[in-house]
């Protein structure tokens, strides 16, 4: 039986980016269970409207886990790039790829910065003066420390016993020297993440396009398929007003840009990662997110909805249709080390509604490869990715989609251009 629950809905945008733990939440949901958030002008009213969550037990097959796990796990690599997501800086950068860096922490950054423009009246920096975590920030590069200063531990120290005394004008030298030592690259935590499907254009690659996991690897992505299917449909059964809307809004997609027979575009991929509180974008609003975990299993990682004060104990197989996009959610720390958990957000992208069809796209992508190619381009220079501004305007693209019988974003595909693809 399926426990209903109404809840008013708190503040607490301050926790956004910060890890959540038992002071968030005043239960943790075990079985089936709706909740609701209690609407201000009719309390009763309990519609998808006003869904927050619903959390269904068991509703993966063990074949259709293992399935998605062998098809999805490889998916989940090192990234940078999840945002407020990925939790404050904490004292090293956890890049697995080169070993861990060393974040140039605020109270080092206030000394530089004193040294470069020393008040008038002032005291130097201390410990203190430290402000609230960031979830970006630039490294020190080690390469250039130790051979100055024998080993990294406590090297800033020694560097200001170096400095304090100097006068103005040696503080701002030493400091312009120090600066040196640090990364040219703002880096955020590293997380093991990853997608796959399908992307919408952005200004770096503006064409819509397969993700590269499913591109390199057609043969594991496929091995999801059944639980996607799954997914699909209870998705259907429980929110069948959320999924009509996502549904028309995949009709209106080419349907090469849809996984199988689903109304998904994408999945983010997680792998033993403990998010930070904040909120999913980029889904499309009047549909509605979900999280499935898959894997040998795992201790703690509760998923926190901290504006309803509860928690999740989200476990292999389970299934949360949630409302990501408008909620604030994270997890709680894991348990102990023999963890093995894979999470799955599968979701339409909003913004693929304004690509155009599959072979429209691609030749958009042939276009952009072909000019980066191109030696004697005249915007060819070292590293070019093919991108320039105004091309989509430029005479260049309209010779290009003539040269294929293609019309502009509007018009209508020919079948020499079929063709083409075809061969």
């Amino acid at each position: 039986m399926t426990k209903v629950v109404a809840k008013h809905k708190v503040d607490c945008e301050e926790v956004l980016g910060t890890f959540i733990d038992e002071t968030h939440f005043d239960e943790i949901i075990k079985e089936d269970m709706d909740l609701y958030a209690i609407d201000p002008v009719d309390p009763d009213k309990k519609d998808e409207s006003n869904i927050i969550f619903k959390y269904r037990k068991g509703v993966f097959t063990k074949k259709e886990q293992e399935s998605a796990y062998e098809g999805l796990r490889p998916a989940a690599t090192e990234s940078q790039n999840r945002g407020i997501a990925a939790g404050p800086r904490g004292d090293r950068l956890n890049a697995k790829s080169r070993g861990g860096r060393d974040w140039v922490t605020d109270y080092q950054m206030d000394v530089i910065e004193y040294y470069e423009d020393p008040p008038l009246f002032g005291e130097f920096p201390t410990e203190s003066s430290k402000k609230v975590d960031d979830t970006r920030g630039i490294v020190w590069l080690r390469s250039k420390i130790i051979p100055k200063y024998g080993e990294y531990e406590g090297w800033f120290d020694k560097w200001i016993a170096e400095t304090k005394d100097f006068d103005t004008n040696q503080k701002k030298e030493a400091a312009k020297e120090v600066r040196t030592y640090m990364s040219d690259t703002n880096y955020a935590q590293s997380v093991m993440s990853g997608i796959a499907g399908f992307y919408d254009r952005y200004p770096r690659i503006p064409y819509g396009r397969a993700c590269g996991f499913n591109e390199r690897h057609p043969e594991l992505f496929v091995k999801s398929f059944p639980y996607l299917r799954k997914l699909n449909e209870v998705f259907k059964k429980e929110l069948p007003v959320r999924w009509g809307a996502q549904r028309a809004a995949a009709n209106k997609l080419d349907k090469n840009f849809l996984i199988d027979e689903t109304v998904f575009t994408t999945l983010t991929v997680n792998y033993d990662w403990r998010t930070a509180a904040h909120r999913d974008a980029g889904d499309l609003s009047s549909g509605f997110s979900n999280i499935s975990g898959i894997g040998k299993g795992w201790k703690g990682c509760v998923f926190v909805l901290p504006e309803y004060r509860v928690g999740i104990n989200l476990q292999p197989g389970d299934l949360l249709l949630v409302n990501n996009h408008e909620g604030i959610h994270g997890n709680t720390a894991f348990e102990g080390e023999d963890n093995d958990r894979v999470s799955i957000v599968a979701y339409f992208r909003e913004k693929m509604l304004s690509l155009k069809s599959w072979e429209y796209e691609q030749l958009r992508k042939q276009f952009v490869e072909e000019r980066r190619k191109n030696p004697d381009h005249p915007n060819q220079r070292h590293l070019w990715n093919g991108v320039s501004p105004n091309m989509w305007e430029s005479d260049e693209w309209a010779d290009y989609l003539k040269l294929y019988n293609m019309e502009d974003e509007d018009g209508n595909f020919s079948s020499s251009l079929e063709d083409f693809f075809a061969t």
